[in-house]
């Protein structure tokens, strides 16, 4: 088997790529010009094949180099979690994990409340929480910088990783007293296309699968406002200007005060399951297995509570 890269040579040759220069990375990483020209080329013998490419204004990766660099850097930042890791031991805790979650999963399930209860139950396990949409997420823990990830989407996970389901919310139809569908107790989403909608950036993926929805029955959402934040949103529709789609457990804490009805979307992707995403379990850092498991056993509790 031949022997892996070692860490200065993997540094180096990520620092080239960046700079577009070997000589450039070469001062930047603190070594000598000839002896960096000699790392990079023992890098393509050790993997039998160039890796860069040399042109008039630098170095450029190769198809194969690129592939390098990601699985490159995916090893350098385990040897930064290695050694944020071991830091957080000398100083008396026990490791971090690295949350990466969707904003409906944040701020409309009980995600802050198990974060909480786990603090508590081990609190030399630092967890650091990044909110990111779907897609991100699923390429953020395939490449290594992330350990555990909460998602929306119904898509297949990339291989190596694994799905467990976590918890649903219905996408409701959110309308002002006044308007029209204010009667309904359900609607066909063909029915909510038939008036101006609020898009809200802050949960843009939504947005996405909305317009995806549209097309499938060949039609386009009306975005007549566009607004940053969903108390925006809310007003905009409270104020009979425009329809939000939004998950239930979003907006319930807000209907009375804003004046606004939600209407259950009658359709089958409106009935939305939320996964916790993962390496195998036998492949996880102990922290994100520990903090995995916390939040799949209150997973359970809530399905028993939802029943």
């Amino acid at each position: 088997m031949t022997p892996p890269p070692d860490w200065t040579s993997l540094r180096l040759y990520l620092t080239a790529l960046e700079l577009g220069s070997i000589a450039k990375a070469a001062e930047s990483c603190g070594i000598a010009n000839s002896a960096a020209a000699k790392r990079i080329q023992v890098l393509e013998v050790q993997t039998r094949v160039a890796l860069i490419e040399r042109h008039a204004r630098g170095i450029v990766a190769t198809a194969a180099g690129e592939v390098f660099a990601r699985h490159a850097r995916g090893l350098m930042d385990l040897a930064r979690r290695l050694e944020e890791d071991m830091d957080a031991f000398a100083a008396g805790g026990a490791g971090s994990v690295r949350l990466l979650a969707t904003a409906s999963s944040i701020g409309g399930h009980d995600l802050a409340e198990r974060l909480a209860a786990f603090a508590r139950l081990y609190p030399r396990i630092v967890v650091d929480l990044r909110e990111l949409t779907s897609a991100p997420i699923l390429q953020e823990l395939i490449e290594g910088r992330g350990d555990i990830g909460i998602v929306t989407t119904n898509a297949r996970v990339p291989a190596g990783l694994e799905a467990r389901p976590w918890r649903e919310d219905r996408l409701l139809a959110i309308v002002a007293c006044e308007h029209p569908l204010a009667g309904r107790t359900s609607l066909r989403f063909s029915e909510v296309l038939e008036y101006p909608l609020v898009d809200v950036l802050e949960i843009g993926a939504l947005s996405l699968l909305l317009t995806e929805a549209a097309q499938e029955l060949g039609r386009k959402p009306d975005y007549r406002y566009r607004v940053t934040s969903m108390d925006a949103a809310r007003r905009l529709v409270a104020a009979g200007l425009a329809v939000n789609v939004m998950p239930d457990r979003m907006i319930a804490p807000y209907l009375d005060r804003f004046s606004v009805l939600g209407i259950a979307i009658d359709e089958p992707w409106a009935l939305r399951r939320l996964r916790l995403v993962a390496r195998a379990s036998d492949a996880m850092p102990g922290p994100a297995r520990i903090l995995a498991d916390h939040l799949m056993i209150s997973a359970d509790s809530a399905q028993v509570n939802l029943n």
